[in-house]
């Protein structure tokens, strides 16, 4: 397979795995509790599929797990050059605190002092997805407005100074 249809498998992951947390995140009630655990099986065989599939992938392949590395971290930082190490760290901490939510939902399920814990390691787990929403969207989506907004910036002022200057 093409780095293009690995491409378009993570694509299908990521919708699998987002919209699967998102039903379970908002269905996490008494009155739909049966879509919440099938919700939340639904995360646990994205992160189950994610890790076989990454575990079994070649060192060159885009499905590979990644492995954050401080090391590469810190070079990043000196050089600024090169795939920002962030994208590896998310992509390693999001399947596991997702993947603890799921397993501790799985297990809340028979186990109901889990509930609590459950619920708390779900709540991180947002706040890391909208960490890596904003991460991606600053990475992909920032240096677009970065460019547009420095553009209107840098043409405001020149109209500016050629009325300053002018008579």
């Amino acid at each position: 397979m093409s780095a293009r249809g690995h491409h378009a498998l993570l694509k299908i992951w990521h919708a699998w795995i987002a919209g699967a947390f998102l039903v379970a995140y908002v269905t996490a009630d008494e009155d739909t509790y049966a879509m919440h655990l099938f919700a939340g099986y639904a995360v646990l065989a994205a992160v189950a599929a994610r890790l076989l599939a990454g575990a079994l992938a070649p060192a060159s392949n885009p499905l590979r797990l990644p492995r954050p590395s401080l090391r590469a971290a810190l070079s990043w930082l000196a050089e600024r050059r090169g795939r920002h190490p962030l994208f590896a760290w998310f992509a390693a901490v999001l399947p596991t605190i997702v993947g603890i939510s799921a397993v501790s939902g799985a297990l809340a399920d028979g186990t109901p002092w889990l509930e609590s814990p459950h619920e708390a390691v779900s709540e991180a787990a947002l706040w890391v997805i909208f960490g890596h929403i904003a991460f991606v969207s600053a990475i992909y989506g920032g240096r677009r407005l970065w460019r547009r907004l420095s553009a209107a910036l840098s043409g405001s002022r020149s109209t500016f100074r050629s009325k300053e200057q002018s008579p």
